[in-house]
């Protein structure tokens, strides 16, 4: 096997953290959303 073909390019590096992007995107905008109700919410109630 020729190790060029094994090689990948920056163009593949470029898909995988475009495609790990768009799949962690909308989970960790839950978490972060969720997470500031809660500390909202709590700041509520210990007012």
């Amino acid at each position: 096997m020729d190790p060029k073909e094994i090689k990948p390019g920056w163009k593949d590096f470029l898909a995988l953290v475009t495609a790990a992007y768009q799949l962690l995107l909308v989970p960790v905008l839950v978490i972060i959303v969720v997470a500031a109700a809660i500390v909202y919410g709590l700041g509520l109630l210990l007012r």
